[in-house]
């Protein structure tokens, strides 16, 4: 039996959406992207990255990295202030 094309890729993304308990932040939500890699033994995530964003974004960035195999990771510019 073939395998899945999803199956092919190598790293896998997943979101957690993660709670703010500081009311200067009211209006944003919080999101961690694991990155698993497929190759690797270890079940834990390579990689996470913490994502803030406005609520009404929110949804939106959530589905673009939500459960998804990737080849290449997508590259993330940090605004450090």
């Amino acid at each position: 039996m073939p395998r899945l094309r999803y199956l092919k890729k190598r790293y896998f993304l997943n979101c957690v959406e993660e709670m703010i308990c500081n009311p200067e932040f009211y209006g944003y939500r919080m999101m961690r992207v694991e990155v698993t890699d497929t190759e690797s033994k270890s079940p834990y995530p390579i990689y996470e990255a913490v994502i803030r964003v406005p609520e009404e974004m929110f949804e939106a960035i959530y589905k673009v990295f939500d459960f998804k195999y990737v080849d290449k990771l997508p590259y993330m510019r940090w605004e450090m202030k």
